[in-house]
C-alpha cells in the first residue's frame, strides 16, 4: 500500500493500471512504484518487478506534470549507471530546481547533491540548509557532517556536536544515528570543543557499536575499554 492507492489484490492493481492508462498522473506514478518494487500478497505475486515499465510510467507521469514523478525522473537522469536513459545531469538539475520552486524539499536536497558532485560545496550546503528548513525533510545529519569536517561551511565541531545530539531517531536511519553517536563519542574523547570525558565518550561509542558492526567506534573502544570490561 502506498500513499494514494491501496492494492489488496490483482483486481485493485488492474484498476489502478486502468486509471494510469486513462491519463491519471498520480496513478501513473503509483504504477511505476509497483513495477519498481513488485508486490506479493499472501504468497501470491500481484505485480512482478519490471524496471523498464517502472521507468516508462515514471516518465509518462512526469510528462503529465506530476511533481513526484518529475523528481524520480530526474533521479534517473542523474544516475550514470541507469540503463533506461542516458545521463543528463544538467536536465536533472533543471528538473530538481523546478520542483524545488514548487516547494519540494526532496528536490532541494537532491539538487544540493548535484552541486556536491560538481564540487561546489558552498552551494550544496546552502541547499541542504534550505531543505532542512522545511517541515517535511530532515537534513540535519548532513549539515552536522558539513560542520564537523568544514565542507561548504566553516568547520565548527561544537555546532556539529549540538546537531548530532539533537537528532530524533524517528526521522533518521539507524546508520545515521549510529554515526552521529560515534562522532559525539569522538568529540568527547578529543576534548577540543567540550570537556574531555572518557565516560561519555564510552557511552556514545558503545551506542554506535551496539550491534558490533561499527568498526571505527570499535577501534576507539579498544583504547578506552568497554563498560563491561572496566574494573
Amino acid at each position: 500500500m502506498t500513499e494514494n492507492f491501496e492494492i489488496k489484490n490483482l483486481d485493485d492493481f488492474n484498476s489502478l493500471l486502468q486509471k494510469a492508462e486513462n491519463d491519471s498522473s498520480d496513478a501513473m506514478n503509483e504504477v511505476a512504484f509497483w513495477f519498481e518494487n513488485g508486490l506479493t500478497i499472501n504468497n501470491v505475486e500481484i505485480v512482478k518487478c519490471n524496471p523498464q515499465l517502472a521507468f516508462d510510467w515514471i516518465k509518462k507521469s512526469h510528462e503529465q506534470g506530476n511533481l513526484n514523478a518529475t523528481i524520480r525522473y530526474a533521479d534517473y537522469l542523474s544516475n550514470g549507471e541507469n540503463e533506461f536513459c542516458q545521463k543528463d545531469v544538467e536536465l536533472a538539475m533543471k528538473l530538481y530546481k523546478n520542483a524545488m520552486n514548487e516547494g519540494s524539499s526532496n528536490a532541494t536536497f537532491n539538487l544540493g547533491l548535484e552541486y556536491r558532485n560538481k564540487q561546489q560545496f558552498g552551494k550544496a550546503f546552502e541547499l541542504y540548509q534550505k531543505a532542512n528548513n522545511s517541515d517535511d525533510y530532515f537534513a540535519e545529519f548532513t549539515l552536522g557532517l558539513c560542520y564537523y569536517y568544514g565542507v561548504g561551511t566553516s568547520k565548527d565541531k561544537l555546532k556539529a556536536f549540538e546537531i548530532f545530539k539533537s537528532l530524533d531517531k524517528e526521522n533518521y536511519t539507524e546508520f545515521e544515528i549510529d554515526e552521529a553517536n560515534y562522532l559525539i563519542g569522538k568529540i568527547y574523547l578529543e576534548g577540543e570543543v567540550v570537556e574531555q570525558s572518557f565516560d561519555l565518550a564510552r557511552k556514545y561509542l558503545e551506542l554506535a557499536d551496539k550491534d558490533g558492526d561499527h568498526r571505527s567506534a570499535h577501534e576507539l573502544l579498544m583504547i578506552i575499554g568497554r563498560t563491561k570490561m572496566i574494573n
